[in-house]
């Protein structure tokens, strides 16, 4: 079984591979508020109006327009379109 980090998207073979990595996560920078772009990895900036959203967002870097679905502040869903 793979195991997937959600915020890199990197898989790993086993849990405690995973648990290692999410390690680092915790350790480094927050990175500041927003929605990575799908398209060209930059970031789509969201304020706190947005915890609970589920609609578009259009890229401020290459002007594509993503649908998400933000819960509590964190992205459930995205795609391209």
């Amino acid at each position: 079984m793979r195991y997937k980090c959600h915020a890199c998207d990197i898989e790993f073979s086993t849990i405690e591979e995973l648990a290692r990595h999410k390690q680092k996560h915790q350790a480094g920078p927050q990175s500041p508020p927003g929605v990575l772009c799908l398209g060209c990895g930059k970031t789509i900036p969201t304020d706190q109006s947005r915890a609970n959203y589920s609609g578009p967002l259009t890229c401020p870097g290459c002007h594509r327009t993503m649908t998400v679905v933000i819960e509590d502040g964190e992205v459930a869903i995205s795609r391209l379109g």
